[in-house]
């Protein structure tokens, strides 16, 4: 549910160089605060770069981003990381500290920044592992979490200290049914919340369950973008090779 109709992530012409090539080129987007937005496309297209983007670890090489009006690639370092603190990110696989306790991640950015003292560090991580299902996990490590609990607690950390902004990156990659259907109601629990998210992947049906609005990202450039639905509609070939290769496979 948007609840905000300017932008809080604004992409203005941005052209993102990494690997030694352009990934994506000359592309806008806008983020309304509040928004479920997917930015929908094959593996290796530059949708996780975006990402990187976003968090202000890759500067594009023409363009500008914006957080809230702010150009993230002007500000100062310690600005930037006031403006980090506003996002969290959850990585295809978790990125879990091995050595350390599944409390221990959760509370990991409280802990770096100060953010609580150490008896409200203690109540927001059994809050937020109450939230996931894993309030029996604290004292595990993630050698003991099987793939799904991998991802459920990642996604702990994130919300640990309360961010404006979730980015996903394959929310869904790697895991079974379940385990999928799992992170996609927490992603519809955080809806409610009226953060706003930002999902990366390759996955057409978790797509069309989470997103208020999709774009969809072909050789660097979006050709889409709209309603879950609108997609469903287009005839463009680009658009239906990836959303239903039989279709297309049937009329060669």
């Amino acid at each position: 549910m948007v609840v905000n109709s300017n932008p809080i992530i604004d992409l203005k012409g941005v052209t993102l160089h990494y690997g030694g090539d352009d990934v994506v080129r000359d592309i806008n987007l806008e983020i309304k605060e509040g928004e479920t937005k997917v930015i929908l496309g094959p593996s290796g297209v530059g949708k996780s770069t975006i990402l990187k983007a976003i968090l202000g670890l890759l500067k594009p090489k023409k363009g500008e981003i914006y957080i809230r009006e702010k150009a993230i690639s002007k500000l100062p370092e310690s600005e930037l990381v006031k403006t980090r603190l506003r996002m969290a990110i959850v990585f295809q696989q978790g990125a879990l500290f091995d050595s350390m306790t599944v409390g221990e991640n959760v509370s990991y950015r409280l802990r770096e920044h100060n953010l609580m003292d150490a008896k409200a560090t203690e109540e927001r991580v059994r809050e937020v592992l109450k939230f996931v299902g894993l309030e029996g996990a604290l004292k595990l490590r993630p050698a003991q979490l099987s793939g799904g609990m991998k991802k459920r607690v990642a996604i702990a950390r994130a919300l640990a200290p309360n961010p404006e902004i979730f980015l996903f990156d394959e929310p869904t990659v790697g895991l079974d049914p379940t385990n999928a259907f799992n992170v996609e109601q927490l992603i519809l629990k955080l809806k409610t919340r009226k953060v706003t998210i930002v999902i990366v992947t390759h996955d057409v049906g978790s797509a069309f369950r989470l997103a208020d609005s999709i774009v969809m990202l072909h050789e660097g450039k979006f050709i889409f973008e709209g309603t879950p639905e609108e997609l469903k509609g287009q005839s463009d070939k680009r658009i239906r090779a990836f959303l239903d290769p039989m279709s297309v496979a049937s009329c060669t």
